[in-house]
């Protein structure tokens, strides 16, 4: 069987967890692929390629709130931190310095022990 980079992706940046609620709608998740690609210098497929490939994965989104969820999914690794550093505004007066940002990343992205 030969490895797609979808599913290379998968293996370095998500991790599942059943007893969770949790889970990636499909905008943070191809978000999560788009740094995935850019820090592996990878040409990203468009968004309706990423949800096809993710279905030939054996992952299908559930409907929630208008949203389709991808259900006990949680992102990991650089392009996790690299998503979320990327995706946080920077007028947010929230947000002021290193260690505050560093809360948000670590917040949002756990480490795995």
């Amino acid at each position: 069987m030969t490895d797609t980079q979808i599913g290379s992706f998968i293996r370095d940046c998500v991790v599942f967890e059943d007893d969770t609620e949790n889970g990636l709608d499909f905008d943070t998740f191809y978000g999560l692929y788009i740094s995935w690609c850019v820090l592996g210098h990878k040409i990203p497929v468009p968004d309706s390629a990423f949800k096809t490939a993710l279905e030939r994965e054996g992952l299908r989104p559930i409907k929630e709130n208008g949203q389709r969820i991808y259900p006990g999914m949680s992102m990991v690794g650089p392009a996790a931190r690299d998503y979320v550093v990327n995706s946080v505004p920077m007028w947010d007066t929230e947000l002021t310095g290193a260690s505050a940002l560093s809360e948000v990343v670590e917040e949002a992205v756990p480490s795995i022990a």
